[in-house]
Parts: structure tokens; sequence; C-alpha cells
């Protein structure tokens, strides 16, 4: 109760500073010990043999301005800091803006891998070596040195976790074979067979450079923010904002531009939406969820403000417990599958977002065919043939009356949108869900021990890739296999795929993939996120990504005031 007193209590207060414009909060020091800042690099970079792509340079229109400080909005607080141990974006948003990569997608065309910390690399002629120039006299926000001994330590821990370390990627980089600091200024990453998608692992925006000593001294990096990227920590106030400031020695020259960064944490879309159109705040990212009609809306209200659209690798379902009784038998599983009306999942979810119709992207390079796809039990129109074969698998299996089963799920919009559409939907066949909504702490916890009957997920991706997509939720040692599904024939098709270099051959081995999941139903996806954002025209060089996760560094944004 007293939780709930505080959080009411944070919450007015930041309405207040947001829509009554009142100064913004004092600084605080992040939850624990000190963080330090850390800074994220732009950079010169290759991307394939012997090719050293250069950061996409856009039109200067008018010469960038220096000053000022960016004002956004974030739905969600950080769990922790340290990012090789998490997903969220709700720790990414702010955290991006203070560390560097190895090599990063082009924030001006995402498209395109270019390099961070690394100015240029080598790919070896067997394609099983990486090897990376990285720029010299970096350093972290603690005044030590960057070098590649760093890098090294970093990747290490991503790929090769030690004893006790969470690494919440290490399964996508089961073709690396070692990491080696050839010189100071030299890092090589040596695969045990061809990966095509590596180049694309490398840059994912999580894998953040920390400082080893921080890490050494107190074990994680979940209390401290101390990197090398373009701002510095300045302050985070517990549910309320996070603030970073210009790193005046970050190593790209002339970089950054604005003064500094507030993310304010707020929940309630409303308030966002009001806060942008009062100008309270400059900007609202992909990851403020906009919907449809909302983002109408603000376009009618402020016919001034930009509002791009993204369709994105990133998608709500409902995930079965294999492990928990009736959710083991294949039958029950592909009757929740059959029920589920997709298209009315798509116009139920943040009132717009795409049908889930297939486990990859809408119309991306790797889904099936629409024809193929729109054949398959559980897409078919009307939906009177699925209904009725779910009922017969229900039957079969023992369970003519149905049953009742804990949807566990989680207050944010499109959770709750998603589990209350499934509960609609799983009650055509006599299944009752009884909705538990907890926050999204002890949702995450429930999830990795297990502890759950059927829940809503977001799975969100950097890219649209098959070792990412198709990989961390269904491998049997995916690291976000909730439900512990498990084939070894799946297992097979993935390794197959994640060494084939043919561009056709890996889209049909993914293709395979994808049947085998239609047909094993071990997740029913609801819908594919769309989505929107929105900011002034005082906000310069912003270009939204394909997926929400990307280019929040906001190294090359500048306020034109």
């Amino acid at each position: 109760m007293r939780r709930q007193h505080l959080l009411a209590a944070a919450t007015s207060f930041l309405i207040a500073v947001l829509l009554g414009g009142c100064a913004p909060p004092t600084a605080l020091t992040p939850p624990g010990p000190a963080a330090r800042p850390t800074a994220q690099a732009a950079t010169e970079a290759p991307q394939t043999k012997a090719a050293a792509p250069t950061p996409t340079v856009r039109p200067m229109v008018r010469q960038p301005k220096s000053g000022g400080t960016l004002l956004l909005a974030n739905r969600l607080e950080p769990a922790h800091f340290d990012m090789h141990q998490d997903t969220s974006i709700g720790a990414l948003l702010p955290l991006a803006s203070s560390y560097s990569l190895l090599i990063q997608n082009d924030p001006m065309d995402e498209n395109k891998i270019i390099g961070d910390l690394a100015k240029s690399w080598e790919v070896g002629a067997d394609s099983l070596t990486y090897t990376f120039r990285l720029h010299e006299g970096v350093k972290f926000h603690n005044g030590a040195p960057l070098t590649a001994g760093e890098v090294k330590f970093n990747l290490d821990r991503i790929v090769f976790p030690p004893r006790g370390t969470i690494s919440a990627r290490k399964d996508l980089f089961r073709a690396v074979d070692k990491i080696e600091a050839v010189d100071p200024s030299t890092v090589r990453v040596t695969l045990k067979h061809p990966q095509p998608s590596i180049l694309t692992l490398l840059a994912m925006p999580f894998n953040f450079i920390f400082p080893p000593e921080v890490i050494k001294a107190k074990g994680d990096m979940k209390r401290d923010v101390v990197g090398s990227g373009p701002f510095k920590f300045s302050s985070y106030i517990d549910r309320i904002s996070f603030s970073v400031k210009r790193n005046p020695d970050y190593f790209i020259k002339g970089r950054p531009y604005l003064d500094g960064i507030t993310i304010y944490i707020i929940t309630d879309a409303r308030t966002r939406s009001a806060a942008l159109q009062t100008k309270r705040l400059h900007m609202l990212p992909l990851s403020a969820d906009l919907t449809p009609a909302e983002a109408a809306q603000l376009t009618q209200k402020a016919p001034s403000l930009t509002v791009h659209e993204r369709v994105q690798p990133s998608n709500v379902a409902v995930v079965p417990n294999i492990q928990v009784n009736p959710w083991g038998d294949l039958r029950v599983r592909q009757a929740v599958n059959l029920v589920m009306d997709r298209e009315l999942g798509g116009k139920t979810v943040r009132a717009g977002y795409f049908p889930g119709y297939g486990y990859t992207m809408p119309n991306g390079e790797w889904s099936l065919a629409e024809n193929e796809l729109m054949a398959m039990p559980g897409f078919r129109k009307p939906k009177d043939q699925d209904v009725a074969e779910a009922k017969r698998l229900l039957s079969e299996a023992g369970y003519a009356g149905g049953f009742r089963s804990a949807l566990l799920t989680l207050s944010q919009a499109h959770h709750a949108e998603t589990a209350e559409f499934a509960k609609d939907q799983l009650a055509k066949v006599g299944i009752t869900a009884d909705i538990q909504i907890i926050d999204s702490a002890a949702h995450k916890q429930r999830l990795l021990e297990g502890r759950f009957e059927i829940a809503t997920y977001n799975d969100s991706a950097s890219a649209d890739d098959p070792d990412i997509i198709l990989g961390e939720s269904y491998l049997t040692e995916g690291t976000k296999n909730w439900g512990k599904w498990s084939s070894s024939k799946y297992d097979e098709l993935y390794a197959k795929q994640t060494t084939t270099v043919d561009k056709q051959s890996r889209v049909e081995l993914a293709r395979e993939m994808q049947r085998l999941l239609h047909r094993e139903a071990p997740k029913a996806i609801v819908a594919w996120a769309r989505r929107f954002a929105a900011f002034w025209p005082e906000v310069k060089d912003y270009v939204p990504a394909h997926s929400h996760l990307l280019n929040n560094k906001f190294q090359d944004v500048w306020l034109d005031r």
C-alpha cells in the first residue's frame, strides 16, 4: 500500500512538472552507488570483406546548432542498468546515449552497419575471422582508457558469460569460437563456421561496452552508468526521469550537438500525448507506443508535428507453459491457435496493430508467401471451420467441457489488450482465462522461473533476421523460450540456416522453420507492432528506425531553437 501511495505521489508530481510548467525536478543519483556516465559513438566503418561503409551524411539544409536539452518520454522505467542482462526498452532508451558499441546501425540509414568504436574492419577470405580496428584515445566517462582489452572483456561477457552472470543474448552467438585483443587497438572475432548475420548481431543496441573495473568491483552494472558515449549520466529519479549531459570528451569531434537529454517516465498514454501537444516534450519516440488513433489525433490537433509510422519486428503473443498441464498437449495448443481471430486481434491491440498471421514480420523478406500463410489452420476465413476444429481437438484431448487457466499479464496497454482479447477468444471453446495483472519486474521473474500457465509476452527484435526473430524464443535452450517448447528438428533447421551463406537457401530454411512452428504452436502471436514517432519541427536529424530499439543515441540530433 505504501508503494502505491508513493507511486501515486510520484505520478502526480510528474504530471505537474510536464503540464504545469514548473521546473524539472532536482537531479538525484541513480539507484545504489553513484552511477558514472558513459558514451556512445558514431563512426566511419566497414561492413564486408575489405569494404568500409561510412556513415550516411544527410544533405545539410542548415548548419546544426549546438545547445539545448532534448525532452522526451518513455512509457517504462528501467528494471536495472545492465543491458547485457536485460532486453527492455525501459532501460535501453535512457541508457543508449551513454554507451558505445563495437559497430552499430547507421542512425541515418538503418539498413547499413557502420562502426562505432570500430573505425574499420576486415573479413577473412574464409568468412571466419572479423578483425576490427578501433579508434584510439577513447576514454570511459570516469577517465579510464577504452582499448581492445575492454571490448574483449565485454564481448566475452555476452558470448561466454561467467558462472552466475546472465547473458540475455548468448544463444545468438553460438558460432563464435573466440574473441581476441590482438593489440590495444585491434579486436578479432573468430567463428566456428560462417554466420551471415554476425555483423547484425554484433551491432545489436544492447551490446554496451562497460568499464571492466566497475564490473569486477561490483559484480554487474545494474546500479551504475559508466560508458564512453556522447552523453554522460546526470541524474535518475525513480519513476520520474532519467537525465544525461553532453560528454565534452566524446571521441567523435563536434558531437553531440545537444547539451543534454531528459527522458520522463510517463506510463499514462494520455499524459504523454498532452505533454507533447503543450510542448512540454519535444518528441515521443517509437517506444512511446502511440496508437494509430492517437497519432491521427496528434496530427489533427498539431498539424506542424512530424509523425512517422513504422512496422516493427515486434509482436505480442500468448505463450503457453509446456511444462504445465494441459499446455504440454499439442492438441490444446493447436486448438488455441485455431480459435484466435487475428484480424480482430490486430484491431484490438493498440487499436490498429497488424494481425498476427506469421512468426516473422508481415510481408518481410523471410515470411511465408501470403497465399500459403492465409490457407493455414487458424488464419482461414470465415472462422467457423477453425473454431469447429478447435472444439474437436479439445474434446479429443479430454477437455470437451473446457478448463480454467491463469493468464499472466501486465497493466501496459498492449499487454492488457492482448490478455482481454485472448480471454474472449478462448471462451469460444470453453477455456476460461483468469487474468492476473502484475508489474513488469514480477512478470519477467515469473517467466524466467516458469511460474505461469499462460502469459502475454511482447517479443521485440532490433532486426528482422532469422537468427534473432526465429531464435531466442523457440530454440530448446533459447533465452526467451519461456514456455520451454522443444523440437530437435527445429534446432537442426536453425543450426543449418545460421551457417547458410546463400541468401535464397537461407530464406527457404527460415520458411521451413516457420511451417514447423505453425504445426507445433509454441505460442499464439496475436499482433505485430505498428509504431509511431511524433516530434516538433525544431527536432532535426532524427530518423525513426525499423525497430524502436534502434537510434536512441541522439548524437546527431540537434534543436533548431
